[in-house]
């Protein structure tokens, strides 16, 4: 009994190692010749291609060592929706809409770094007050989330950009007001302060005629 039990304990191991061998090896080649490459070469592939449009990695034929995969080659990795790929609430670079800004100031206050600079001012047609400075240090943001949250106007918001890779440093310090914005709406700002002495003057003389 004790020699058929070492026989069939022996040839029930060998079965055991065939049989789950076979089925990681079966796994490896569904995997590497059937599913979809989830491997993207990047940075060699830009696979994000702003963010917004239809796009497929290229083919064996631009592919380039030492990002060249051993396996499918010749094939598509990748094609789709690229922006899809990134989760819905993505922390990216930030981004900013000066058209919604009213200069509250409360991204700026609310930063644990000071990476946000705004300056405002009033001109006339123009909710809250016009942005004549905004810039953002993406050298130091830290991607925590509070000047996106507290903007009562969702001026500030996340992109689905992480590329700030560069080798100058000014190149991180971005500039959202344009010189020539700058300098208009100073002038905006000073027509409307005149406009304003004059209704003030206006407005006290014809209280002053009542009394």
């Amino acid at each position: 009994m004790k020699i058929i039990k070492g026989i069939t304990g022996y040839f029930g191991n060998i079965y055991e190692s065939v049989t789950t061998i076979s089925m990681g090896m079966w796994i490896t080649f569904k995997t590497a010749f059937f599913e979809r490459k989830v491997t993207l070469q990047y940075p060699s592939h830009d696979i994000l291609d702003g963010g917004s449009k239809d796009a497929s990695l290229p083919s064996k034929k631009k592919l380039k060592p030492p990002f060249e995969p051993l396996l499918g080659a010749s094939q598509q990795i990748y094609k789709g929706p690229l922006n899809t790929q990134l989760p819905e609430r993505y922390r990216g670079l930030l981004g900013y809409d000066e058209l919604k800004c009213i200069s509250c100031l409360l991204c700026a206050q609310d930063c644990p770094i000071d990476v946000i600079r705004v300056k405002g001012v009033k001109i006339e047609g123009r909710k809250g007050k016009a942005p004549i400075t905004f810039r953002i240090d993406y050298s130091k943001c830290m991607f925590c989330g509070f000047c996106v949250e507290v903007c009562p106007t969702d001026a500030v918001f996340f992109t689905r950009k992480f590329e700030g890779a560069t080798f100058e440093y000014r190149t991180l310090i971005r500039e959202f007001i344009s010189p020539e914005l700058y300098l208009e709406r100073l002038q905006l700002a000073e027509v409307a302060k005149r406009k304003a002495k004059v209704k003030k003057v206006q407005s006290q003389k014809s209280e002053e005629k009542e009394q």
